[in-house]
């Protein structure tokens, strides 16, 4: 198709023409208004590193969501293991609160991580106007969590002039797996011209699955086909908002966004079972694990002009239930097994060890149906209130903005092992019933718990942050060319939790728990800027960034034991610290006869007292200490290049360095290091970022059929690491032998368009090369050696061959 559009066409201008300001309106380093500074002013005009994306260039180069903008954006990682935890540059957290700031408009939706699988959600970027990027800490003017950076989702907002209508349709078939499809349109504009106007949207998408499930206690798993293409997900998203002009200084903006996210089954895929060169991926896990994911978020906005200046107000609640969790049936399998090593007891004769290996799991014929699917539900309801004053003028000498921010988030975790054939596995393992086997230290057995009457084990934790802010930030201009930049923040923050957990597996009765944190922090910037001429911009900057501490639920004494004799401690921390970044940053945003921009920028953040996730090796339940120091510095450089009127290219590319500088330990008496000095920092998906990212893509426009077309190729690398995290380093007592260091990734996808009148037409294929490198992987919690674990790993999606129409009249 690309292949004859061009031998059929001739050469056409780009999307813009060789004027400055159509130069500027195309490509990643775009001339688009943003808010990154809480001010609306031009991209190359703003000096930090911000990337942002409009609705059009999301949709030329097919982004969905934030996993998508991850692979144009230098120095952001994404987990995609189904955390959707964000890292930018290097500043990745496996416990705690974010280290991201996520915002829709003027709302934070990050959760903290209260336990296991703190999974962010995945706004869709349908009807989004733009995606800002922030780089670097942003703890004056987005607040707590926001010490790598911000992600901020615009969405297109009401008119009180011009109606506008979006459309969007496509259908597309993966190899190995069943066909996609998504539809939806927007439409907005005046209802009553200059006073009130409205917009609506609504879109739906279906994600063909590509992994078959199967029974693995059948007798030929491979062939025990349970759920063909067991990995689709359903997305439906709904926005209504509108605007009404009280007069002309003051307006109001209610609005409300709803998505819900249905996953039918995790995309994880047994490579035991598989054969990824023939696009053939099977998943063995005993239950389907769906994980549904919805929110809505009403919000009011309140925009008054006061002369010298205005004030805007934020009012928005953001409720968020999901559900996720894990295998229990494998957990428990790798868990039981290890009893005999530390329990009078013994297996029955004829019942197979191991239960569960590397090559799967193998059941008694009689507890073939044995089934423990485990579940989390995450909650989250955010109250947000804001209220900032920001100066008219934007050529005055002094610019400013300040205000007051109050938050109270309120988040539930359950976690739930659902166990109801307990008794009927240990009668047929060990002859025993469970309340024989699971006793406390007296002897005494440890039942079920009456609020949870079948699971084996439970956690359920409330928790409530709150934050009180105050802010300003101002710049005033030393000459026309030269500005300083100072601003502060002065947040007091509270956390505060109950949690209650029991079960068998405590090996205790239940325990409850509770306590707060209150914590105040100063969180400062200095930025110096440089205009030397209209198309050439020079700064340096310092921020520092802030995320309040928090506290640990109770860890089952029985179960991570010797874990805890090797740390040298009892029992896991109750609470840890707030942990800071200071950041250190320089450069420069170029245009070069608006043929080339580029935008550089070179950084050295040092991160203080880290909240990260301690994962011991044995027992792998998790808890958050503070774990020392690191340092992050590296680079990042975003360019394009209008090699002809038709001709355009891009390339991006990042470079980081995110290790701890010093051993950290439970206490001194301790010989082995949790982390030790070198190792790479590890986020949610316990992999360290990669250390170079890069993406390039060329665009060729040109007429084809007397209609403007274009072809476009998009190539994206993620590098290998570099510094082994603590979970792979034999120096620390996180080591676990099956971990290893991901491969480097390659990702390359084609588009080409056709537009008639309003209406293109864009045929594309996505993963070209069909590569199937593992981009991550857990194994089951045997602690043995060999082929003791039983793997599952992640990957791409495989090749998909497509359709996007977009209607844009």
């Amino acid at each position: 198709m690309i292949a004859s559009l061009i031998a059929y066409g001739t050469a056409l201008p780009s999307r813009a023409d060789d004027t400055s300001t159509a130069a500027a309106e195309q490509g990643p380093m775009q001339e688009v208004v943003v808010t990154a500074t809480r001010r609306e002013e031009d991209l190359s005009k703003v000096p930090l590193s911000v990337t942002a994306l409009t609705q059009a260039d999301m949709d030329t180069k097919g982004i969905k969501d934030i996993t998508d903008v991850a692979r144009f954006t230098p120095g952001v990682y994404i987990d995609n293991s189904g955390t959707n935890n964000i890292s930018i540059r290097g500043i990745s957290s496996s416990g705690g609160a974010g280290t991201t700031g996520i915002y829709i408009d003027d709302t934070p939706i990050q959760m903290r991580a209260l336990a296991f699988n703190p999974d962010e959600t995945l706004p869709k970027s349908f009807d989004i106007d733009r995606i800002e990027v922030l780089r670097g800490p942003q703890g004056t003017l987005f607040g707590a969590g926001s010490e790598g950076g911000t992600v901020r989702y615009i969405t297109e907002q009401p008119s009180l002039t011009k109606t506008s209508i979006y459309g969007r349709g496509e259908v597309s078939y993966t190899e190995g797996g069943e066909p996609s499809y998504e539809a939806g349109i927007a439409a907005g504009g005046p209802i009553v011209d200059g006073t009130f106007g409205a917009r609506a949207t609504i879109w739906y998408r279906r994600d063909g699955g590509w992994i078959d499930r199967v029974d693995p206690t059948a007798a030929d798993p491979q062939s025990a086909l349970v759920d063909s293409n067991a990995n689709y997900g359903e997305t439906l998203l709904v926005r209504l908002a509108g605007i009404w002009a009280l007069n002309d200084k003051w307006t109001v903006t209610p609005s409300i966004y709803y998505q819900n996210r249905e996953l039918h089954n995790v995309s994880a895929y047994w490579p035991v079972y598989s054969n990824p060169s023939q696009n053939r991926f099977i998943n063995g896990d005993p239950t389907g694990r769906p994980v549904p994911d919805k929110f809505y978020l009403p919000a009011l906005k309140i925009d008054g002009d006061l002369g010298a200046f205005h004030l805007i107000s934020n009012t928005s609640f953001y409720h968020r239930l999901e559900q996720t969790g894990y295998d229990g049936t494998e957990y428990n399998l790798g868990f039981y097994q290890t009893f005999p090593s530390f329990l009078p007891i013994q297996f029955q004769p004829g019942v197979q060890f191991p239960l569960i290996d590397g090559n799967g799991i193998h059941l008694p014929a009689d507890l073939a149906d044995y089934r423990s699917p485990a579940s989390i539900d995450n909650g989250q309801e955010n109250l947000t209130q804001e209220i900032r004053l920001v100066s008219s003028d934007p050529n005055a000498k002094l610019i400013w903005t300040t205000g007051v921010f109050y938050s109270e988030n309120r988040q539930h975790y359950l976690e739930q092992i659902h166990d109801p054939m307990l008794n009927a596995f240990w009668l047929a393992v060990a002859g025993m019933p469970y309340t024989d086997i699971f006793t406390d230290n007296n002897g005494n057995p440890v039942p079920y718990v009456a609020s949870f009457p079948e699971d084996s084990y439970f956690l359920q934790t409330h928790s409530k942050d709150q934050q009180l802010a105050g802010y300003g930030e101002a710049t005033y201009s030393l000459t026309d060319a030269l500005k300083a930049t100072a601003g502060v923040r002065f947040s007091r923050t509270e956390f505060s939790f109950d949690t209650y957990t029991g079960g068998p597996q405590l090996f205790n009765a239940p325990l409850s728990n509770s306590g707060d944190k209150k914590e105040n922090s100063f969180t400062p910037k200095l930025d110096l800027s440089y205009q030397m001429d209209p198309n050439d911009l020079f700064y340096a900057t310092y921020a520092k960034g802030f995320r309040p501490g928090g506290a640990n639920n109770p860890v089952p004494q029985a179960a991570c034991a010797p874990d805890f004799k090797n740390f040298g401690i009892s029992e896991s921390p109750a609470t840890y610290d707030s942990d800071t970044v200071n950041s250190f940053e320089v450069g420069a945003k170029n245009n070069f006869a608006n043929r080339i921009r580029i935008a550089t920028s070179v950084y050295y953040v040092r991160w203080n007292n880290i909240q990260q996730t301690v994962v011991p090796p044995i027992c792998q339940i998790s808890f958050i200490a503070n774990l020392g120091s690191a340092v992050a510095k590296g680079a990042d450089i975003q360019a394009e290049f209008q090699v002809t009127n038709a001709l355009t290219a891009e390339a991006t590319a990042g470079y980081t360095d995110a290790r701890y500088t010093q051993d950290s330990k439970f206490s001194a008496a301790q010989a082995t290091p949790v982390v030790s000095s070198g190792d790479a920092i590890s986020g949610q998906s316990g992999q360290p970022n990669p250390p170079f990212t890069g993406s390039a893509g060329l665009e060729y426009r040109f007429a084809a059929f007397g209609h403007e077309s274009f072809a476009r190729i998009d190539y994206e690398y993620e590098g290998r690491g570099k510094w082994l995290p603590p979970e792979q380093d034999p120096r620390t007592l996180q080591f676990d032998p099956m971990n290893y260091m991901l491969s480097a990734t390659n990702f390359v996808s084609i588009r080409a368009g056709m537009i008639f009148n309003a209406l293109s037409v864009e045929p594309f294929i996505d993963n070209l090369t069909d590569t199937h490198v593992v981009t991550n992987y857990n194994f089951s919690i045997d602690p043995g050696t060999g082929n003791s674990r039983l793997v599952r790993d992640f990957t791409f999606r495989p090749r998909t061959y497509g359709v996007t129409f977009t209607w844009h009249p």
